[in-house]
Order: C-alpha cells, then structure tokens, then sequence
C-alpha cells in the first residue's frame, strides 16, 4: 500500500527539552539568533518556556520543510522568528535563502510546544491544548447549539473540539477574539460563517480540512489547506 504524507510538517518539543536548553546557554546560543535570544530575556520564567518551547518546535518542522521541498540545510539561528502586533509568527530568512517563508503556526500547553508546517503553496494552523476536564461555560464559549446539543462531554472530546476550532482559525489568520462558533469541524472538511467564513473567502475559499494527532495528556489539530 502506499500512502502519501500529508501538506504540512509537524514537530513537537517536549517541555523537559526546551527547560534543558534555557538552562544551558550554550545550547541556547546554537539554536536562537541574537534577537531572539535578546527577546527571551524579557520575558518572564514561565513564558520564557513556553516560546521556547514552541519555537523549537517550529524552527525543527522549518528545518525538515526546507530540506524537504528545497534541499536547503538550514540551521535553527538562521530561522529566526518573532511575532507581529497580533501575536501571529513571522519567519525572517537570511539574506540569500534558496526559499520563501512558508505558512507556518505555533501553539503551546503544559506538554510542551507544536508547530505545523505547510507545503508550499498552501496555509496551515495548529493547535495543542492539555486533555482536562473543561467547565460548561468554557465549552459553550466556542461550541454551536448543535454542537452542545451534542456533546461532548469528555475531556478528550472537549480537547479534540477545541483544538480543531482554534487550529482553523490560526489558519485564517484570526484568534478566539473571532467566533469559535462560526467554525464547525465537520468528518470531511471545516464549515465556516461569519468573520471566519469572510477570511475564508479572502484566501481563495481553499478546501480546509482537519487532522489529529496528540503527546501523552495533550491533544494536537491542524487545519490545513488542500487535500
């Protein structure tokens, strides 16, 4: 049988490994630039793990995507990432890259940080969330009537629910300040209304579809572009 890979790269870096690397600055020094490094140092102890977390996690989906589609053997300072005023990652490239940045998303939990990677051509969102038990009101804060109406009510199908909303709309470029609600992961694609239907319509109305993956006690979506 033969089986294709899908549009999308996806890494996982485990919490232990990005404490590991604060904690060595040598390890530190070999996988961010300057500027990042610099950046960290603003920033408090537990959001110092969780960008470093995801963005060892993104500069390794980076890496294998680059030596994947272009030949290209980057090294992790030479993918050097920020975020705009919205919070969204931004890939700046060494001048002379055989490549442009490609569509790619981060997230974070407890577990550890989960990047995702889109073929070129193509747009992608992930997301990672810790599977707990989540309140009634939590849940009706992203899910439709039907949906409620639906459940679900197990930590690992609220965690599957939500990852999959939040996936979708990092993909379009939106956050949960937009409605969870308007989006509903469905077995064969996404359905979109509302603002996140209008940023839908604004990329080309691509086909979004979903996938699933997970770390032990954390559930992995990402929503991409494409068949």
């Amino acid at each position: 049988m033969v089986t294709s890979r899908p549009p999308y790269r996806l890494a996982f870096c485990p919490r232990h490994e990005a404490e590991r690397t604060l904690s060595e600055p040598a390890e530190l020094r070999a996988r961010f630039s300057p500027a990042e490094r610099a950046e960290l140092e603003a920033l408090p102890q537990r959001r110092k793990l969780d960008r470093v977390a995801g963005r060892l996690a993104a500069k390794r989906a980076l890496a294998a995507h680059f030596l994947g589609e272009y030949g290209w053997e980057a090294e992790a300072p030479e993918l050097e990432i920020s975020n705009d005023d919205a919070g969204r990652p931004l890939l700046s490239l060494p001048e002379g890259a055989p490549a442009p940045a490609p569509s790619f998303s981060i997230s974070h939990c407890a577990q550890g940080g989960a990047a995702a990677v889109a073929a070129p051509g193509r747009f992608v969102g992930v997301d990672i969330e810790t599977i707990v038990p989540r309140p009634a009101e939590v849940i009706a804060f992203v899910a439709s009537p039907g949906e409620l109406a639906a459940g679900p009510s197990d930590p690992e199908g609220q965690a599957r629910l939500w990852t999959g909303k939040e996936a979708t709309l990092k993909l379009l470029g939106l956050g949960l300040d937009a409605d969870a609600r308007a989006v509903r992961p469905e077995a064969d694609g996404v359905t979109l209304t509302g603002v996140p239907a209008k940023a839908w319509a604004d990329l080309g109305s691509p086909r979004v579809r979903l996938d699933y993956d997970g770390v032990e006690g954390a559930r992995i979506a990402v929503a991409y572009t494409g068949d």
